[in-house]
């Protein structure tokens, strides 16, 4: 039997490895992750361990090596280098990791309009661009993760508050300063297959208001006119090529202005995260995006990016009222034909804190309709139904 490496224990990529027949192998730096008895082997090893996370596959023949997590782009990508399996190169994955250097070759390729962009690793290397800066900003981690430490800002006062927490919440000790663009935004969940990108899903974003700029859920078809998704798919697919990406997933994030221009806000070399990989891209067009991901990694080649229909899908971040869980109450009565699936990760005793960003979600909501009005709205009653019905203490 084959063996995969997994990056991450995440229920969905280890349960679809197994139905391809994989045994799995499964590197978590969270020895405590609930999903880790159904891994066939499990090791706990910190992502930033790349020779420990090598040797480890080394003595595990491992046969191919998938990340399913943010964390371990470069973790996956150096491993499965080491051992020429299929990966994504190594000097790509820390490109693709630092903001900053993205928006660079898209300024240099002249790919999409890139406003004001600076990095900072220190306090003092403000006031060398404190004239330059033209407000309002976006402040973010150069290399980050979920929408923490992400803020608007107005003036320079508050950067001066704000930027030595964003530059340690950064992966790489670095703060990105750019223009904050106005408008809505999207997310492009894409699949490059022998240097051929695949679009499977352009979806429209529900945002926490300002200051955060955090995730509140997708729904595609993104209700975007046929020809404006034709210029973010030609975007898109030539931001990928440029940046050197032969093979696998890729996640952006973009911003269409109010006068219908462009922004890339992200880009991630690895499957899309809040259910955009396991229940939308499958749900709304019949693509296996994940098992594609696996085989790829894998080196199968009977990969189907063929649509097989176009279907409304909607997720919702179950962002809840403050307080401490008393009583949760019986999910099965949520569900119906349209509700696909209600994720929910906290237990009676736990703490529901608001909601800035990723880490305080206490879960997620998947529907599906014929609607796309429709299908958002059901998500957003069956979100406030939950809200209502949990019984919480202080």
């Amino acid at each position: 039997m084959k063996k995969v490496l997994i990056f991450g224990a995440v229920k969905h990529v280890i349960k679809k490895a197994k139905e391809l027949g994989y045994e799995t192998i499964v590197i978590d730096q969270n020895p405590n992750i609930a999903c880790i008895k159904q891994a066939d082997k499990f090791k706990n090893i910190s992502f930033e361990a790349y020779e420990e996370c090598l040797q480890y596959a080394r003595e595990e023949h491992v046969d191919g090596v998938v990340t399913a997590t943010e964390f371990a782009v470069l973790t996956a990508s150096y491993v499965a280098n080491k051992m020429n399996l299929p990966g994504l190169d190594f000097e790509v994955a820390k490109l693709v990791k630092s903001k900053y250097e993205i928006r660079k070759k898209m300024q240099e390729k002249d790919i999409i309009n890139v406003p004001q962009f600076y990095e900072v690793s220190k306090i003092e290397e403000l006031y060398e661009i404190k004239d330059k800066i033209k407000f309002p900003i976006i402040l973010k981690p150069c290399s980050g993760l979920g929408s923490l430490y992400v803020y608007k800002i107005d003036d320079f006062e508050t950067l001066m508050q704000k930027i030595q927490e964003v530059i340690n919440g950064s992966f790489n000790g670095r703060a990105l300063i750019e223009t904050f663009i106005e408008g809505q935004e999207y997310g492009i969940e894409s699949f490059v297959y022998n240097g051929k990108v695949h679009i499977l899903a352009i979806m429209k974003k529900n945002m926490t208001n300002l200051p955060y700029r955090s995730e509140l859920g997708h729904s595609t078809p993104s209700e975007l006119p046929r020809e404006i998704e034709s210029k973010i798919e030609e975007i898109v697919s030539r931001l990928i090529r440029e940046i050197g990406i032969k093979n696998g997933p890729v996640n952006m994030d973009m911003i269409l202005s109010k006068e219908n221009e462009p922004y890339i806000v992200d880009v991630g070399a690895r499957m899309g995260g809040n259910a955009i990989t396991s229940h939308i891209v499958p749900h709304s067009k019949g693509i296996d995006h994940v098992g594609n991901i696996i085989k790829l990694a894998m080196g199968e080649k009977d990969i189907d990016l063929e649509p097989k229909f176009d279907r409304c899908i909607a997720t919702r971040i179950l962002d809840l009222d403050e307080g401490i869980i008393k009583e949760l109450p019986d999910f099965k009565k949520y569900m119906d034909d349209n509700v696909i699936e209600i994720c929910f990760e906290k237990s009676v005793g736990d703490k529901i804190e608001k909601y800035i960003s990723d880490a305080q979600r206490c879960g997620l909501i998947i529907v599906k309709g014929t609607d796309i009005e429709k299908t958002k709205k059901k998500a957003l009653e069956v979100r406030n139904r939950i809200n209502r019905d949990i019984v919480r203490k202080w």
